[in-house]
């Protein structure tokens, strides 16, 4: 059986590190590539997603029953970010280790702030997602499905299906082109499904 982030946040509450871990696995790649996208230094956007995963087990005890996990965490690691590229220390650091201008880094700010990572926001991506895996031929669908909720290999995937890489990796192409086109207004909360 797979739970549920409420029943995951539920037993997190109750102090289970067991269900902190199928969490922090489900999220962690998830949260680094959001944080990637505004901040592209890979050192640092680790550093965030560690500093968004103490939060959240920090203050386990204090959120409320109807907490969204996702919108929480993102939320987390999107306040973190705005605190670092506001602080002008860090950012005299983040210049120094990247490429980054200070036109880009402005705009990545600008950006960042404008991302909505309410729980409404999450609870309309998962329906866009539901949507559009139900509008996949049936083939394309298991494929995408055993490639990014299942993390599975190509190679894998066309050894249980009984099917070629190549085939897989069509239909991989093929879901991810309308993926792109029905999440454009959420790209950056979902980049997680396009590497």
């Amino acid at each position: 059986m797979i739970e549920t982030d409420l029943q995951l946040f539920e037993r997190i509450r109750n102090n289970d590190e067991a269900a902190f871990k199928v969490v922090y696995n489900k999220y962690y790649s998830r949260l680094y590539y959001f944080i990637f996208e505004f901040i592209p230094q890979k050192d640092t956007a680790e550093n965030i997603v560690q500093d968004t995963f103490f939060v959240f087990w920090d203050k386990r005890k204090n959120l409320k029953d109807n907490t969204n996990l996702a919108a929480y965490l993102f939320t987390v690691a999107k306040n973190n970010c705005l605190y670092r590229l506001r602080d002008k220390r860090y950012r005299q650091k983040l210049f120094a280790s990247t490429n980054l201008e200070i036109t880009e880094l402005e705009l990545n700010l600008e950006a960042l702030d404008t991302i909505d990572t309410s729980a409404f926001a999450f609870k309309e991506i998962e329906e866009i997602i539901e949507k559009t895996l139900e509008e996949l031929p049936l083939q394309c669908r298991k494929v995408f499905e055993m490639s990014r909720f299942r993390d599975m290999k190509n190679a894998e995937i066309a050894g249980e299906l009984s099917i070629s890489q190549k085939t897989v990796e069509g239909h991989i192409t093929k879901s991810l082109k309308k993926f792109r086109n029905a999440l454009k207004d959420y790209l950056p909360l979902v980049a997680y499904l396009f590497v």
